[in-house]
């Protein structure tokens, strides 16, 4: 089961071309998965840093570009896991324009559990881990 949410494209995200900066959408990922932990793990990403103090920073990105998005946009995020590790997780994002759909960009990221406090990987807590088994294709 996966998770989506939707941005909306602002006037500060663009480039002076017109089109989405790439580096931001790396950001509305990073959003998506905040919400993602919100909706699906029930817990605020903020909350799981500041509370657990535990993050999830990501250690591998593979991105493609399609068809830009460009100012009043909006950006549909689908986020699925493909993979679990003992300490990873590998969401998969896939970034579409609303109205129409359109494939803008696809995004593979590997996000390693952190302990905030030694900096150093963890386990995945089990209560994430089911979550992340619900979240992928199929599932």
């Amino acid at each position: 089961m996966s998770f989506s949410t939707r941005i909306k494209v602002r006037f500060g995200d663009c480039d002076p071309a017109g089109l989405v900066y790439f580096p931001v959408i790396f950001h509305y990922c990073h959003v998506a998965m905040e919400e993602f932990f919100g909706a699906r793990c029930g817990i605020a990403y903020h909350a799981l840093m500041s509370e657990e103090r535990i993050g999830f920073p990501t250690v591998n990105v593979q991105a493609e570009f399609f068809v830009p998005l460009v100012y009043g946009d909006e950006a549909e995020i689908e986020i699925s896991v493909s993979q679990t590790g003992r300490s990873s997780v590998t969401f998969e994002y896939g970034i579409r324009r609303a109205s129409d759909a359109a494939l803008c960009a696809r995004f593979v990221q590997v996000h390693v559990a952190m302990n905030l406090d030694s900096r150093r990987a963890v386990q995945i807590p089990d209560k994430y881990r089911r979550v992340f088994t619900l979240a992928r294709p199929g599932a």
